[in-house]
């Protein structure tokens, strides 16, 4: 289903886009597509709301918790004892860390 999805992008949605809109109004769509699939999370958070307000909300936040999760070398398939520091509350604990640091300034 995915691949179908994907086909139907490439060879329907997209050409009708560049159809419809001028150069510069696709490379605007482009950039701001390319912001926001940067914060994205990169990790399934199955407690977070997947519609607004509040995915747009927690999505940053735990995109940048995701990415700095995937630099350490810390992903899902590990132990019990340390998936504590994952999800809302591992994302919730790097914000308040960097909040502590920046006051301590």
């Amino acid at each position: 289903m995915i691949r179908q999805d994907i086909r139907d992008e490439e060879d329907l949605v997209l050409p009708r886009l560049q159809e419809a809109l001028p150069a510069a109004q696709l490379r605007r769509l482009g950039a701001a597509w390319d912001m926001v699939r940067r914060s994205a999370p990169t990790h399934p958070h199955p407690v977070i709301p997947r519609r607004p307000p509040g995915n747009a909300v927690l999505g940053v936040p735990l995109g940048l918790y995701d990415r700095m999760r995937d630099a350490c070398g810390l992903n899902t398939s590990m132990a019990p004892a340390k998936k504590v520091f994952t999800g809302l509350a591992g994302a919730l604990v790097l914000v308040a860390a960097v909040a502590m640091r920046r006051r301590r300034r």
